[in-house]
């Protein structure tokens, strides 16, 4: 492995597509800055999927870790961030098998927190595509207080373009493997009542893939309790409780449950 202060951190399941897949490792692979691929297979892949993945294993672009059993994101995921630490890297940084990193992503990152001391774990905005309803620029708040505020109520970051400070991880904070279906608001919940700072960079360093999957994954009555349990729970912890919040943190239950349809307008015009 090369001797790089990165790590990239990607998951791989069954259902990943294999000519996506080669496009989202190769981006990373090719980025103006050098960083190492780190990639969790998550149970049993088809035969076409695994000879995608070997063939960067054989060409020594990437360091593959399999489980026969699938465990969940928040255990591949931890599994590739306890490598990442005994292998001491300085940033962590996340990537799906589906997405496009921008050539200059880790590197710009790398020059925000190197600038920005203070900050802990770095997100960037994106642009949608593969979709009718998906956004040709989505920016999130960019500042720590502007991000605990909207996290009550929504997600502080674009999760495929977040980068970590290996001491977040050091100081021993990893992703809940005890949820279900919500393993990465979980996370930053956890890590905003611990005092770990945030910030977005306003600048589209991705290209996310949003299609009728992303929909299905965020839809269901399990998905929406446990969300409002957890928004609930941390709104109370973090002393955000308003009615504003109480409004839109109960609202999520409809948003969960709406047709298909209902959901891919509501993508499109109030985000």
């Amino acid at each position: 492995m090369r001797n790089s202060k990165v790590a990239v951190i990607m998951s791989l399941y069954r259902s990943d597509d294999p000519e996506m897949l080669k496009i989202a490792i190769d981006s990373i692979l090719n980025q103006t800055f050098k960083c190492d691929l780190l990639v969790y297979q998550d149970g049993e892949v088809s035969k076409k999927l695994a000879e995608t993945i070997q063939y960067y294993v054989e060409n020594n672009n990437l360091t593959l870790f399999i489980n026969s059993i699938n465990k969940g994101l928040a255990v591949g995921l931890n599994c590739l961030i306890n490598h990442a630490i005994e292998q001491e890297y300085e940033y962590i940084a996340r990537m799906d098998s589906d997405d496009i990193s921008r050539p200059e992503r880790i590197k710009k990152q790398v020059n925000f927190l190197k600038l920005n001391t203070e900050v802990d774990v770095l997100g960037t905005s994106c642009q949608e595509f593969s979709s009718p309803f998906a956004l040709s620029e989505k920016h999130l708040p960019k500042t720590h207080d502007e991000l605990l505020d909207f996290s009550i109520t929504r997600c502080p970051f674009i999760h495929p373009t977040v980068m970590f400070r290996a001491d977040v991880f050091k100081a021993g904070y990893r992703y809940p493997e005890d949820v279900i279906l919500t393993e990465d608001m979980a996370f930053w919940f956890l890590l905003l009542n611990n005092n770990i700072r945030f910030a977005n960079m306003n600048e589209i360093l991705l290209d996310y893939r949003l299609n009728e999957t992303t929909i299905i994954r965020r839809k269901g009555l399990n998905k929406s309790i446990n969300e409002v349990k957890l928004r609930t729970r941390n709104m109370i912890s973090l002393k955000k409780i308003t009615a504003k919040n109480v409004f839109l943190i109960t609202a999520r239950i409809g948003f969960h449950l709406l047709p298909s349809y209902f959901v891919k307008l509501a993508y499109k015009k109030i985000r």
